[in-house]
């Protein structure tokens, strides 16, 4: 299954991949140069926006990988 979009935060410790599969669902990586964590999945959008606030990342600050 290949995600349909990617994102980095802008300090690319964090990155986000969207499945649609047969919901929205979000992987979320810790990466730290060439390591990265085994995914933190999210359901919906609602779990995304409660992760990027409880994190302080902004949409401006993503940026497309």
């Amino acid at each position: 299954m290949d995600p349909s979009a990617v994102w980095r935060d802008k300090n690319h410790k964090w990155r986000i991949e969207a499945y649609r599969a047969p919901d929205l669902r979000f992987a979320i990586f810790a990466t730290n140069g060439p390591t990265e964590s085994a995914p933190l999945w999210l359901f919906g959008m609602a779990a995304l926006a409660r992760w990027l606030m409880t994190h302080a990342i902004s949409l401006d600050d993503l940026e497309t990988d």
